[in-house]
C-alpha cells in the first residue's frame, strides 16, 4: 500500500508539472505555419526575421500569469521559410515594477524549469540561471537596469537557433557600425 501511494504522488507531482508548462503551440527550429494557422503572422522586424507577440494568457490560460507578461515567438529566414529561433516571455512593468514584484515570472520558471536559489529575499534577485533541458537553452533573467527598472524574462531556443540569432544581431550591428563610420 504504502508503495502505491509513493507512486500515485510521485504520478501527480509529474502531472501537475507537465500541465504546469505553456504550450507554446510550435517548437524552435519549426515553421511559422502552425502559429500562422492559430494565432497570426508574424510583423517583420529586420530583414530576415520577424516577431510575433501574444499575451501569456492566450498561450498559457492554466498558469496564472498576467495580461502584461508577453511571449514573443522570434523568427529568422525569408518571409515564406521562417523558422522559430526563439521564445521569449517578457514581464511588461511600470515605473514601480509592480509585477516583478509580485515574482509571477520567477515563480513559473522555478515551476516548470527548476527551483534555483534567489537569496533569502527573491524580490531582490539580480542574477540570471541557465538551464540544458531536452536540447533547450532556457535563461530566466531578471535584472536591474539603469534606471532601477526590472527586466525580467524567460528565454528559450536551442544552441543551433541561438547561434544564427546571435550571428543575425552581429551582421546587423556590424553593418550599422560600417554606416555610422561611411556618414
Amino acid at each position: 500500500m504504502k508503495k502505491f501511494l509513493i507512486i500515485l504522488t510521485a504520478l501527480s507531482l509529474c502531472i501537475s508539472t507537465a500541465e504546469a508548462a505553456c504550450n507554446f503551440i510550435i517548437k524552435i527550429g519549426d515553421n511559422k505555419s502552425k502559429i500562422v494557422e492559430k494565432i497570426a503572422e508574424p510583423m517583420p522586424m529586420f530583414e530576415g526575421q520577424s516577431m510575433l507577440p501574444v499575451s501569456s494568457m492566450e498561450i498559457c490560460p492554466n498558469d496564472n500569469l498576467d495580461d502584461d507578461i508577453a511571449i514573443e515567438y522570434i523568427f529568422l529566414g525569408e518571409p515564406e521559410n521562417e523558422r522559430l529561433a526563439a521564445i521569449r516571455m517578457v514581464v511588461l512593468n511600470d515605473s514601480k515594477n509592480t509585477l516583478s514584484d509580485k515574482l509571477i515570472l520567477m515563480n513559473y520558471a522555478k515551476k516548470v524549469y527548476g527551483n534555483f536559489d534567489t537569496g533569502s529575499n527573491p524580490k531582490a534577485y539580480n542574477n540570471f540561471k541557465v538551464w540544458d533541458k531536452d536540447k533547450n537553452i532556457i535563461i530566466y533573467k531578471r535584472m536591474f537596469n539603469e534606471e532601477d527598472l526590472i527586466e525580467e524574462e524567460i528565454y528559450i531556443s536551442t544552441k543551433e537557433y541561438d547561434q544564427k540569432l546571435g550571428a543575425f544581431y552581429n551582421k546587423i550591428e556590424m553593418d550599422e557600425l560600417k554606416e555610422e563610420i561611411t556618414n
